[in-house]
C-alpha cells in the first residue's frame, strides 16, 4: 500500500505542482530540435528554481554573458562542447557539472556535436531572463 502524506494547504507553489521525473534518454529522442542555435524548455519551476532542459545545436554559441539575479548549475548530460570557465575554454562531456555564480561571466560552445544539459537556475529567472549580454573584446587582425 501507498500512502501519501497530507501536503500542508498553500505550500506547494511550483509549476508543475507534483514531484517529476524525467527519462531524458526518451526525452531528447523525441525533441524536435531547431536548425541552430539552442533549444530550452522550462520543465519545472518554483519560486526557488527553475529547471531546464536544453541542446545547444552543433555550431551553435553563446557569447559571453553573466546572470544579474540568478546562480546557473548546468549538468551536462550528452554530447560535447565547451565552456568558459573563469576566463578559460574548458571541454565538457556527459557527467560534467558547471556551477556558475550570479555576475561571474561565461559562455558556451557546441562546435563538433550537440551538447545536451540541464540549466538549474536558483532563484527563479525573472520574466525575460537576467542575462547580460558582455561584449567580446577581440586582438584586431594585423596587430593594429
Amino acid at each position: 500500500m501507498t500512502t501519501t502524506p497530507p501536503i500542508p494547504k498553500g505550500l506547494i507553489d511550483s509549476h508543475p505542482a507534483l514531484a517529476v521525473l524525467f527519462d531524458l534518454g526518451g526525452y531528447y529522442a523525441a525533441r524536435a530540435l531547431p536548425a541552430t542555435g539552442l533549444d530550452s524548455e522550462v520543465v519545472f519551476a518554483s519560486p526557488r528554481v527553475q529547471l531546464m532542459i536544453r541542446t545547444a545545436v552543433k555550431g551553435s554559441v553563446a557569447g559571453d554573458h553573466f546572470h544579474s539575479t540568478a546562480d546557473e548549475i548546468m549538468v551536462i548530460t550528452g554530447g560535447s562542447g565547451e565552456i568558459l570557465v573563469n576566463g578559460a575554454w574548458r571541454q565538457v562531456k556527459r557527467g560534467d557539472v558547471h556551477v556558475c555564480p550570479r555576475g561571474v561571466v561565461h559562455a558556451s560552445r557546441a562546435l563538433e556535436e550537440n551538447l545536451q544539459y540541464l540549466s538549474i537556475f536558483t532563484p527563479h529567472l525573472p520574466p525575460g531572463g537576467d542575462a547580460n549580454w558582455v561584449e567580446e573584446e577581440r586582438p584586431s587582425a594585423g596587430g593594429g
